[in-house]
């Protein structure tokens, strides 16, 4: 795994924008610290965070251009917005180009933006450590109580966070995927039980 790391860092040092960077390396310093107070495999999340982002950088118009090459179904929400994508074509590169066959590594990182139902606790460290990065919680407040939950519980964090942005985008009028509708539902469930 450290040779996938190297190759990682050498792609996100040539390949992406510095604002790109910077928020790859913060997730991976939260995710290292998440990993330590829940006792989560670091190795895994370090690769699923350095590899979560690939894409972020590409158009829509690019984003979707790939997944057509790539073969992949695109959803009517996918394609309403494509940001959606970079997930699906950052895992589909990271089994492809850096040989990583880890499920753990490959669902965080293609579903690192909308969640899924079922998910473990190195899915949910990835997940939040990307929401968490410090630079994002200094623009939108509502993250704080999340990161401070996250403390003591991924899967409390975890829902408060996806009750949070499918609230919000509820109100934008914007369409929510159905993986975050799953992901909260099945959260929901484990967390009442």
């Amino acid at each position: 795994m450290a040779i996938i790391k190297d190759q990682l860092i050498e792609h996100i040092e040539n390949k992406l924008p510095d604002s790109l960077k910077t928020h790859i390396y913060r997730s991976c310093e939260v995710g290292r610290k998440l990993c330590g107070i829940h006792s989560v495999d670091t190795e895994k999340v370090e690769i699923a965070l350095l590899g979560h982002d690939l894409y972020r950088a590409y158009s829509d118009n690019e984003m979707l251009n790939v997944a057509e090459e790539k073969e992949i179904e695109i959803s009517y929400v996918e394609k309403a917005s494509p940001l959606l994508l970079h997930g699906v074509l950052a895992s589909i590169t990271m089994q492809e180009q850096y040989k990583v066959s880890d499920k753990q590594i490959i669902e965080s990182i293609k579903y690192h933006t909308s969640g899924m139902e079922e998910m473990d606790e190195v899915f949910m460290t990835v997940f939040l450590a990307d929401k968490l990065d410090p630079k994002k919680i200094e623009k939108n407040s509502q993250l704080e109580p999340i990161n401070q939950t996250a403390q003591y519980s991924l899967s409390d964090a975890t829902l408060m966070y996806l009750n949070m942005k499918i609230s919000s985008i509820i109100d934008s009028g914007h369409l929510v995927h159905p993986d975050s509708l799953d992901a909260r539902n099945s959260l929901l469930l484990k967390t009442r039980i």
